[in-house]
């Protein structure tokens, strides 16, 4: 399929989408959000694929909502809220919950500012990774909006509640050193290897048992809203479901062989 606001990439197990208007800073319009989502629908249904990459083209990750070019979203909203309603619960909601949803892992290689949209974006991949170029903005509050893409709900369970709070109501910038140290990066590495060590990255997980890796990352996120027991009890029927599985047999056979293990996801 060809895309005109990003780049769909696939190679050795690893898919990359690139968000692609640089001379906007990747500013996210209408039609990126629906090329953002219909990417992520193709990498799904993609057995051969076990690790997205989200990354920004030119020197930003995006710089949130574009309501400068867009004349669309600029009538949209002199028009009123429902309009409005109609558009984000069409696209932005459900791209949102899509990376959730997602069965494969996420990583946001963050290669410049992330503002507003493009922050939440972020935040709703798995990991993180920066360089000394990153830097994070809540920025909805400035414009008299609320975090729409989710912060309010994503930010918290990564940063704790005060530190949203506060970062969502002061709506200030959040350099790299900041970010890594409250959690919002797991990674800040030179810009120049940025995306080697993102590849490292994918590379590593996509090297493990795509099943277990896929059952991880589910009862990471239905963990957060239910009890110890609940979890406990799905965290059981994931691993009897797992030691079913041809890929648990090939990581008994190749330990006890001493020899590197092959996974197929079956």
């Amino acid at each position: 399929m060809d895309y005109q606001t990003i780049i769909l990439a696939k190679e050795d197990k690893v898919a990359t989408i690139t968000l692609n208007r640089p001379e906007r800073l990747n500013s996210i319009n209408d039609l990126l959000i629906k090329e953002l989502a219909s990417a992520v629908d193709v990498v799904e249904k993609d057995d051969t694929v076990r690790v997205l990459i989200i990354t920004g083209s030119g020197r930003a990750f995006s710089a949130g909502g574009d309501f400068k070019a867009d004349e669309g979203r600029l009538k949209m909203v002199d028009k009123g809220s429902m309009e409005f309603k109609q558009n984000y619960s069409s696209f932005i909601a459900p791209f949102i919950c899509k990376m959730q949803n997602l069965r494969i892992p996420t990583i946001a290689m963050v290669n410049g500012i992330a503002v507003g949209l493009g922050f939440d974006i972020t935040l709703a991949c798995d990991i993180r990774i920066g360089s000394q170029n990153t830097r994070f903005r809540v920025a909805w509050t400035k414009m008299g909006l609320v975090p729409a893409g989710g912060g309010t709900w994503l930010l918290p369970r990564i940063v704790g509640l005060g530190k949203a709070a506060e970062l969502i109501f002061s709506a200030r910038f959040i350099d790299a050193e900041e970010a890594k140290m409250i959690g919002i990066l797991n990674k800040v590495v030179p810009a120049s290897d940025l995306k080697v060590k993102a590849l490292e990255l994918a590379q590593a997980i996509a090297e493990n048992p795509p099943l277990a890796v896929n059952q991880a990352k589910m009862n990471l996120y239905k963990g957060l809203g239910i009890d110890i027991s609940s979890a406990l009890e799905l965290l059981g029927s994931s691993q009897a479901l797992l030691m079913s599985t041809d890929d648990f047999k090939e990581a008994v056979a190749a330990f006890r062989e001493k020899r590197a293990p092959s996974f197929h996801g079956k």
